[in-house]
This record gives C-alpha cells, sequence and structure tokens, in this order.
C-alpha cells in the first residue's frame, strides 16, 4: 500500500465507524397510574424534526428511523412496551388502585379518544396525565412545534393484508382502507373513510399497506410526486363529530385540533422496509424546501 493510501486508510475507517454509529437513547420515565413507563429518545444535530413511534412492537420502523436520525440528524422518541414475557409489545399495561388495565399508546391524546376507552374514571384519569406528560415532550409549551421545527413525523408497520383471510381485510389499516365505498365500486372497504378528507392512489405503488397521512392539503403533492399512496385526513372542524371512528384519541386528530403540520409514515411490516427508508428520504427532502 502506498504512503498516501496508509494515511487514508485510518480515515476512511472512522468515517464507516461514523456512519455506523447508534445514537445513544436518553431515557425519560413517565407515570401511567401506578406504572412506570420508558420513554427513550434519541438525539442527534443535522435536522430540526421529531419522529415519534408510540407501538413498541413495530420495530422495523423504530430500527430505522434510529439508523437515519444517527445518519441524518433529528430526534426520535419512542414509547417503550414489553408483553409478559419482556418482549416488544403494541399496547401498555397499567395499573390504578392495584387494578390492570391496557391502552394503546396512541388513542390517548384526545378527550373523545380517551373517553372511547371506556376505562373507569381513575384509570382515565391516569391515561390523561400520562398522555400530558408524553405530549410535553414532544411538542413545545402550547402544543406547538418544537423550536425550528416544520412538522412532525410518526412511524408504524402494519401486519400485510395480503396474509389475511379475506373475510379479515375490511378491517386492515391499508390505503383502500381510507377510499369512501362508491355504488360502482363495491371492494373499495372505506373502514376508516370517514376520518379523511381523500386519498392519493399512486399506480407506481404496489402494495396497500404502504402510505403517508398528512394533516394538510399542501403536504399531498409532496409525496403524491413521489409516487407513494397518501391520505389527507379530515381538518380539524370535521373531525369533531362526536365518532371514535373519527376522533379516536390518535396523535394525528391531536395534531388536527392544535395546528401542527404531521406526517405519519405507513409501511408493510414485512415487505415495506424499503419503501419506507424511501419515504424518510421525502421526508428529509422536505425539510430541506422552504416553508
Amino acid at each position: 500500500m502506498s504512503r498516501r493510501g496508509l494515511l487514508l486508510a485510518p480515515l476512511f475507517c472512522c468515517l464507516l465507524a461514523s456512519a455506523g454509529a447508534q445514537v445513544p437513547a436518553t431515557v425519560k420515565t413517565l407515570k401511567l397510574g401506578e406504572t412506570a413507563v420508558k420513554v427513550n429518545v434519541y438525539e442527534r444535530a443535522g435536522a430540526a424534526v421529531t419522529f415519534f413511534s408510540p407501538h413498541h412492537n413495530e420495530r422495523g420502523a423504530r430500527e430505522l428511523t434510529k439508523e437515519l436520525v444517527a445518519a441524518r440528524g433529528g430526534r426520535f422518541v419512542e414509547v417503550e412496551a414489553l408483553d409478559d414475557a419482556g418482549a416488544p409489545a403494541r399496547r401498555l399495561r397499567f395499573r390504578v388502585g392495584g387494578k390492570p388495565y391496557g391502552v394503546d399508546p396512541n388513542r390517548v391524546f384526545t378527550a373523545q379518544g380517551r373517553g372511547c376507552l371506556r376505562l373507569p374514571a381513575d384509570a382515565e384519569a391516569a391515561v390523561k396525565a400520562f398522555a400530558d406528560e408524553l405530549l410535553a415532550l414532544l411538542f413545545a409549551p402550547g402544543g406547538r412545534l418544537r423550536a425550528g421545527e416544520s412538522i412532525f413525523v410518526a412511524v408504524h408497520n402494519n401486519a400485510d393484508v395480503e396474509e389475511r383471510a379475506e373475510a379479515e381485510r375490511d378491517s386492515d389499516l391499508t390505503a383502500l382502507g381510507f377510499v369512501r365505498p362508491l355504488r360502482s365500486r363495491a371492494f373499495l372497504r372505506g373502514e376508516f373513510a370517514e376520518s379523511a378528507a381523500g386519498v392519493y392512489l399512486s399506480n407506481t405503488e404496489e402494495d396497500e399497506d404502504n402510505f403517508i397521512l398528512v394533516t394538510e392539503p399542501g403536504l399531498v403533492a409532496h409525496f403524491a410526486g413521489r409516487g407513494f399512496n397518501v391520505v389527507l385526513q379530515k381538518p380539524a372542524a370535521q373531525l369533531r363529530d362526536g365518532k371514535c371512528s373519527v376522533d379516536d384519541g390518535s396523535l394525528s386528530v391531536y395534531a388536527a385540533f392544535s395546528g401542527i403540520p404531521y406526517i405519519n409514515l405507513e409501511a408493510d411490516a414485512l415487505g415495506g422496509a424499503a419503501r419506507q427508508r424511501r419515504m424518510f428520504q421525502s421526508v428529509y427532502d422536505l425539510l430541506s424546501q422552504p416553508r
């Protein structure tokens, strides 16, 4: 090896090590009733954006987010939930007054959503206190974006609709699930249509499990132009109709009520990793544009 090669080799190795390095987690402990809930925060300079994962069992989305925050910057907040065997779980288990309860951590952010959980008053109050504490970690005081941020991004995985029985597919969370059934198109499912203002279905997207949900019309073109399925959530005024199918307590509804530009990157847990990576690229592209 030449002298120049010997000098460059250590530098190249350092660059590889830096690119593959993980950002260490800062662990916050929140209270949900009598139960401590760990919330992990990963942060690196380079991009003014917060990514959020409420469901700890959606490992693919979580690991990809950590990788990209380490490489490109940003802040990633994940809620940790474990089952009896210590494996990542979707729901948070907690106790109030010694009694056990369970809750989806993405159904706790609005008063109506919490009411839809049908919990006793003391358990619902504990859920509200937890949600308020989590929101204070995600956003600036007053429910606003943190300084320098222009969007908020949630990351999710969903089950492969093609793996489900035919009778179960109508209730599956897919881009088609947000399309209102038409008299001439009975095959459209529409399970989640009440919460959507409209849907863009891309002819270049092969999997209906992969889609991006946004709360602002101005965000649709950015992602539709890059070949993604895009769901536009209804505006805040139309979400206040008293139905649990519309205001389900999810963070996207809270964001609409608070005027926060919200983006949800949803991808098939089995085969959507490459597609979700391209979604992230589109988010970073958006961050580089003036808003």
